[in-house]
């Protein structure tokens, strides 16, 4: 074992320099410190914890059919870190950046036009065009219940890098002469759909 003590080192020619070759290590011992006042490229890191997040709301009321499982519109973005949240038609995603757990959240409320009662309104978190997990609300079998109800998805999940997520719910009402049925959004952001990675 040698040793080469320097102040600078400097590439003999041109601008590059190349330490060992392909298979070598070489060890940083404890106490030291690297100190980088350049740009550093080719380095792995690991993501910290909420640095990959968002939150999407429902912007307006959106039509639906009764009892129809039907893809949330969440089409403005309340924030996307990393811009990994899809809002344009058709999709509405967040696509995962890189693996690890995720935290996502999500309330649906479903509303009619007042004549008919929401029955219950179920929520699904579809994952790659699958449903991963489902919830629905109490069923209300009086007429007279509530024109407006709501359910909620609140799950952690073990994620690969560029899987997909989606929100689809479905609203139910007690009358079969409805004119009006929505996945239902006003000033104080009643649907949303949200993330964040957390390890």
């Amino acid at each position: 074992m040698s040793e080469i003590q320097a102040n600078k080192i400097s590439p003999a020619t041109g601008t590059a320099i190349t330490l060992g070759d392909s298979g070598d290590t070489f060890t940083i011992p404890s106490g030291a410190t690297i100190a980088n006042n350049g740009t550093a490229t080719g380095f792995a890191t690991t993501p910290v914890a909420g640095t990959e997040s968002f939150l999407a709301l429902l912007g307006s009321n959106q039509s639906v059919s009764d009892n129809a499982s039907t893809l949330v519109a969440f089409d403005t973005e309340s924030y996307d870190v990393g811009s990994n949240y899809t809002n344009t038609s058709s999709n509405y995603k967040y696509t995962v950046p890189s693996a690890g757990k995720y935290r996502f959240y999500s309330t649906v409320s479903g509303a009619t036009d007042g004549s008919y009662a929401v029955n219950n309104v179920l929520i699904k978190l579809v994952k790659n065009g699958s449903t991963v997990f489902m919830i629905s609300s109490d069923t209300h079998q009086d007429s007279h219940a509530p024109d407006v109800a709501s359910q909620n998805i609140d799950i952690t999940l073990d994620c690969s890098a560029n899987d997909y997520f989606q929100i689809y719910a479905q609203v139910n009402s007690t009358g079969s002469g409805i004119t009006l049925q929505q996945f239902y959004s006003d000033s104080d952001r009643r649907t949303w759909f949200g993330g964040y990675r957390i390890a």
